[in-house]
């Protein structure tokens, strides 16, 4: 510990120096021949980005901006679908709305998991992954509200980042009020699946203009249960979801700007799989922030925000029905559970350039996260609940600099950025109500110093090569701590000394850009410590499930244990492969090629993990493709195609999601100003596939254990709407 933090100490003390350094370099030389001071660059206004004010094109690491523009004319219609179809991004094909929200987690290059999420998603710079699960609600952001997406592949963002950031970061910044005016959004489309989106903006003046949307979204949904197993109780998941946005953005001087923005969305599923199963998720954050230009060259930046929300589920479990016993209807309810939460958070950073050093930024950042969770478990329609109670904080603080140095002479850019993370877990204690047994969890920490290495080589005007070293961290997610389940004899045990995970990643490519093409291409490999990752730690026998069973309070008749345990080191590698290319100013192209190989290099538990093969939710292989046309200026005809094989569910490989290959289309007509005519229809040959295939009872087995049902994919589905400004 003390070693971590020194050596993070001195890393920073010695980056402070560099502003003095370069200012010396810079004072004018009495030699008449010496060259010229740099030229004044200055800094674009502030924005809230992925690269913390970066201009993502920049760094030295992939990235891509998908624009306003591109987003409106894309055929997907949630905005999980949209980030879905960016090269290099990993989404279940089923839509937010007709998933459980533990499972829908987020992956680039291999990071994310449902087990083990490490790719951060924010809106607006705020991280929005669920504090306890750290899985997405993508019902909470409206497609109309998306300015943008700015997507950095990789841990090469974690210098400015931390915690969580190892796959890379999305960052989703939502749009900002400009001129006084009304607009109206209304849908209908398959599943009886409706959206209807008002939203106004007034620019009081030229300082002062502020926003208002309110958003709703309902669904009948689509059989997830292919038909030959369905019953009466298997329906589709209905949904629906809304949202209210509020943005005022103030800029009392030109040196000065201020924003503050608040957001509420309330989501429900009803008949997730089973007619009795219900789920509710609310989140609500007011963010504060704002950049002071302190002169031409320099500026701070800062944020701060306060939210939270809860979680609650009512799941179901299928009583005698089986693959093979399809009529059974005695389901009954499993589990009730209720988490809510609450976090605070914010950040400060110092830009400026200073001469042949720009884009330097130094700062701090923080997040608190507490959580309860009251979860209420049956073994039967009759019998009394199995009760657990959790509580825990987690903090988080990081330090960090970074900078950029354009080399004299030589089109060479080295960055150098560096990161101090501290992480502290605390205040925990989780109770059997049953027994009256309680146990204080003792408090954690763990610091962790991340430093990273780019260069970007300009060859010639056409070609860049470029290339990052860096180091990042993560800290175990606080479900995977704290919470305890219980069903029929086997019991999900807390796991208090679960490690940080920490990651050494290299990444080598280029970025080729001529005329109207372009081509760019990443190859990566990343070695990870202390991989989290779900296990069963004891199968079917009483004397390994006792101590965990007693100390929770437990019967003895729980003789299965899974925990999650750092089971040992894995490595991440691939290649990236993305292009575009525009032959006239009406028509667009653009695909990709990913390849990810993940797998564990050494396990804790060899009879329990295996290491060598593919770790689960992580395709080898993805495969996209979009096409934009417009054949006059009021119409744009757009195509996206995403392409995966059959892929593993689980690291255990007892589970096989089948491949497919979708196909979307999308139409725009403005017949007039300020009046969009839009449709869709995505998956349009109505590919069926299972997205969540049948369970084996052995690793790559073929006996199929019957009491796990398959999902299918979303089939063919259409849209159409309106959009109108006044």
């Amino acid at each position: 510990m003390f070693s971590v933090r020194a050596a993070t100490f001195a890393a920073f003390t010695a980056l402070g120096l560099i502003p003095a350094l370069a200012k010396a370099q810079d004072t004018p030389s009495a030699d008449p021949s010496a060259a010229p001071p740099a030229a004044t660059i200055n800094l674009p206004p502030i924005t809230v980005s992925a690269g913390r004010g970066s201009d993502l094109e920049k760094l030295d690491v992939s990235t891509t901006v998908v624009t306003r523009e591109q987003i409106q004319a894309m055929p997907e219609t949630g905005v999980d679908q949209i980030v879905n179809r960016i090269p290099g991004v990993w989404l279940p094909t089923i839509p937010t709305g007709q998933l459980h929200p533990t499972a829908q987690p987020v992956n680039i290059r291999g990071f994310g998991t449902t087990t083990t999420i490490n790719t951060l998603v924010m809106v607006d710079g705020v991280p929005i992954n669920d504090p306890y699960f750290r899985t997405i609600n993508w019902s909470a952001i409206p497609k109309n509200s998306v300015d943008r997406i700015e997507v950095i592949r990789g841990g090469g963002a974690t210098s400015l980042w931390g915690n969580m950031a190892m796959g890379g970061v999305i960052n989703i910044v939502t749009r900002e009020p400009t001129k006084t005016g009304v607009a109206a959004d209304v849908s209908y489309g398959s599943f009886n699946t409706s959206t209807a989106e008002i939203s106004t903006s007034l620019a009081v003046n030229d300082k002062l203009k502020v926003g208002l949307s309110y958003n709703h979204t309902q669904s009948a949904g689509y059989n997830t249960t292919p038909a030959q197993y369905r019953n009466v109780n298997l329906v589709p998941t209905a949904s629906k979801a809304d949202n209210v946005a509020f943005s005022a953005f103030l800029t009392p001087s030109e040196s000065l700007k201020l924003y503050a923005k608040a957001y509420f969305n309330q989501t429900y599923e009803d008949g997730l799989t089973w007619t009795y199963a219900h789920n509710n998720w609310s989140t609500y954050r007011l963010l504060l922030g704002g950049s002071y230009q302190l002169d031409e060259n320099s500026s701070i930046n800062f944020n701060a925000w306060a939210g939270g929300g809860s979680f609650g589920t009512i799941n179901v479990a299928s009583g005698a029905y089986t693959l093979n016993n399809t009529s059974a209807t005695n389901q009954f309810v499993s589990q009730i559970e209720t988490a809510p939460n609450s976090e605070q958070g914010g950040s400060v950073f110092y830009e400026a350039n200073f001469g042949p050093i720009r884009d330097v930024k130094i700062g701090v950042d923080a997040r608190r996260i507490v959580i309860s969770d009251y979860n209420n478990l049956y073994a039967s329609a009759t019998a009394a609940p199995t009760s657990f109670v959790a509580n825990g904080e987690h903090r988080l603080q990081g330090i960090f600099a970074q900078g950029t140095y354009r080399v004299p002479g030589i089109p060479l850019d080295v960055t150098i950025g560096l990161r101090g993370d501290f992480w502290q877990a605390l205040n925990a204690n989780v109770l059997t109500v049953n027994s009256g047994t309680n146990n204080p969890v003792a408090n954690s920490s763990a610091s962790s110093f991340d430093p990273r290495l780019g260069l970007k080589f300009h060859v010639t005007d056409e070609l860049v090569l470029r290339g990052a070293i860096y180091r990042n961290f993560s800290a175990p997610g606080m479900n995977q701590m704290y919470r305890s389940f219980a069903s029929g004899t086997s019991y999900t045990a807390i796991n208090p000394n679960l490690q940080p995970m920490t990651n050494f990643g290299q990444e080598i490519g280029f970025d080729f850009q001529w005329r109207e093409f372009n081509l760019s291409g990443t190859i990566f490999n990343n070695n990870l410590d202390n991989f989290i990752d779900f296990v069963t730690v004891c199968n079917a026998s009483p004397a390994c499930a006792a101590p965990f069973v007693s100390a929770a309070g437990l019967s003895p008749a729980f003789t299965t244990v899974r925990q999650y345990q750092n089971v040992g080191n894995a490595t991440f590698r691939g290649i990236e492969i993305i292009g575009g290319w525009q032959p006239t100013k009406e028509l667009k192209f653009g695909a990709s090629f990913v390849a990810t190989s993940a797998y564990l290099t050494s396990s804790n538990f060899p009879t329990l993990i295996r290491t060598g093969v593919q770790l689960g939710q992580v395709p080898t292989t993805m495969v996209t493709a979009n096409a934009e046309w417009r054949p006059i200026p009021e119409l744009v005809l757009t195509a996206s195609l995403k392409s995966f094989p059959a892929y593993w569910n689980d690291t255990g490989h007892t589970q096989l999601n089948e491949g497919a290959t979708l196909i979307d289309l999308g139409l725009t007509y403005s017949p007039v100003k300020d009046v969009d005519i839009y449709a869709s229809v995505q998956n349009l040959t109505n590919v069926q596939y299972l997205a969540s295939g049948y369970t084996l009872t052995s690793f790559e087995g073929t006996t199929v254990n019957p009491s796990a049902i398959p999902a299918l994919g979303m089939p063919l589905t259409a849209t159409a709407g309106l959009r109108v400004r006044f």
